[in-house]
C-alpha cells in the first residue's frame, strides 16, 4: 500500500512561486522522480537533495517537501510516497508544464510562422496544433483580433521557391532516417541523373534549401530547386555522428553552402568610409575583426572563411566599387579578372 509522507497532508497551497528558480527546482525534482521507472527505490528525499545541490540550488528537506507539495496540490502530479521502495514514484504518466505568458505564446505563433515553408510535414502540424491549443488557453484571439503576423513582419523567404513541395518529405525521411532516391538535373547540363542519398541536414542559404548528405560515403549537396521525382525509400540507415561535425565545422567557417574540400584562411578587405556602417552593424561573417576604422579612410576588416564562389559573390563583388581586397593576392587577382570580363562584355 502507498500513501503520502505527511508533508503531503498540509493546506493545500494556492500562490504560484514568485520567482523562475523555483520552476527550475520543479522541473529537477520532476526529471529525478521520472527516474524511478528504472531505477528501484529511487529516490529518496536525499537524492532528491543531493541532486538539487548538484545542478547549484542549496535547499533544506523542508523546502523540497514544500516543493512536492506544490507539483502534487497545485500542478496534479500524481506523486506517491512507496514505503516499500522508500522513495517518491509517479503512479501514471505526467508531464511538468513550464508557463507561458501571452508575450511568449505570441512569439512563439512568429517563429511558427515562418516554419509554414515546411507544409504538412507531420511534426510541424502537431507544432501549430500545440500553438493554437496555448492561443485558445489564453483567449488570444480575443485579446488581439487584429494579431496577423503577416500583417506587421515580412520575412525574407518567398514561399512559392523551387523545391518546396518536397522540403517536408526531405525533413522526415532525415528524421527517420531513411534514403531518398530523386532525379537530379544541374542548371550548367540537360542530362539528368539518378541519385540515392543518405540526407543529414536541410540547408538555406538566400531563399534556396539544400539538403545536404552522403552518397557511395562522400559528402553531397543537394539544391532542392533541381531534383525531381523525389522518393523516400525504407532503407534505413545509421548516420554518422563525425559526419555531423564535419558538416558544422565545414559551414562554420563558409559562406553559403558549397564548402567542402576548401580550407579556410584569412581574407583582409577594405570598405569605403559610406559603407563601414553598415560592416560594422551586420558582420559578413561570425569571424570578422576589425583592424583599422577610419571616419575619413573607411573600414578594414579580417575574416577568416573558406573562398568560395558563393563568398566572392556575396562578400565582395556585391559590394562594387566599395569594397578592396587587401589580401590575399591570389583572391585580388580573382576578383579584378571578373570585373574585366564584365567591362569586356559590357
Amino acid at each position: 500500500m502507498y500513501k503520502y509522507s505527511n508533508s503531503f497532508s498540509g493546506n493545500r497551497l494556492t500562490t504560484m512561486p514568485k520567482n523562475k528558480n523555483a520552476y527550475v527546482r520543479y522541473l529537477i525534482i520532476h526529471s529525478q522522480i521520472k527516474r524511478n521507472k528504472y531505477k528501484y527505490g529511487f529516490p529518496t528525499l536525499e537524492n532528491l537533495r543531493e541532486e538539487l545541490e548538484d545542478q547549484g540550488y542549496n535547499v533544506s528537506l523542508s523546502t523540497i517537501e514544500k516543493d512536492l507539495c506544490f507539483l502534487k496540490n497545485e500542478r496534479g502530479a500524481p506523486i506517491e510516497y512507496d514505503r516499500t521502495q522508500r522513495c517518491y514514484r509517479y503512479t501514471e504518466e505526467w508531464e511538468f508544464d513550464i508557463p507561458l505568458s501571452p508575450e511568449d505564446v505570441r512569439m512563439i505563433r512568429m517563429l511558427v510562422h515562418k516554419l509554414e515553408i515546411f507544409g504538412q510535414a507531420e511534426e510541424f502540424r502537431m507544432l501549430q496544433e500545440s500553438i493554437d491549443r496555448l492561443a485558445n488557453q489564453f483567449n488570444l484571439m480575443d485579446q488581439y483580433p487584429n494579431d496577423k503576423i503577416n500583417k506587421y513582419i515580412l520575412f525574407e523567404y518567398t514561399k512559392g521557391f523551387t523545391g518546396k513541395h518536397i522540403l517536408s518529405d526531405i525533413y522526415e525521411a532525415i528524421y527517420n532516417k531513411k534514403e531518398i532516391r530523386f532525379t537530379h538535373c544541374r542548371f550548367e547540363s540537360d542530362q539528368p541523373t539518378q541519385r540515392i542519398l543518405r540526407p543529414y541536414i536541410l540547408k538555406e542559404h538566400r531563399n534556396r534549401w539544400y539538403v545536404i548528405g552522403k552518397e557511395n560515403g562522400s559528402p553531397k549537396i543537394f539544391g532542392l530547386d533541381r531534383i525531381s521525382n523525389l522518393a523516400v525509400t525504407d532503407n534505413e540507415f545509421i548516420q554518422d555522428p563525425d559526419f555531423y561535425d564535419e558538416i558544422f565545422r565545414v559551414l562554420y567557417d563558409s559562406v553559403g553552402v558549397f564548402a567542402f574540400g576548401v580550407k579556410s584562411q584569412d581574407v583582409v578587405l577594405h570598405f569605403t568610409e559610406d559603407e563601414a556602417p553598415y560592416i560594422k552593424s551586420l558582420p559578413l561573417h561570425r569571424s570578422q575583426q576589425i583592424i583599422d576604422d577610419s571616419e575619413t579612410e573607411g573600414l578594414t576588416i579580417k575574416i577568416h572563411v573558406k573562398v568560395t564562389p558563393e563568398f566572392i559573390k556575396d562578400c565582395i563583388l556585391r559590394f562594387g566599387d566599395k569594397v578592396k581586397v587587401i589580401s590575399p593576392e591570389n583572391l585580388a587577382a580573382e576578383v579584378r579578372e571578373i570585373w574585366e570580363r564584365a567591362l569586356r562584355q559590357a
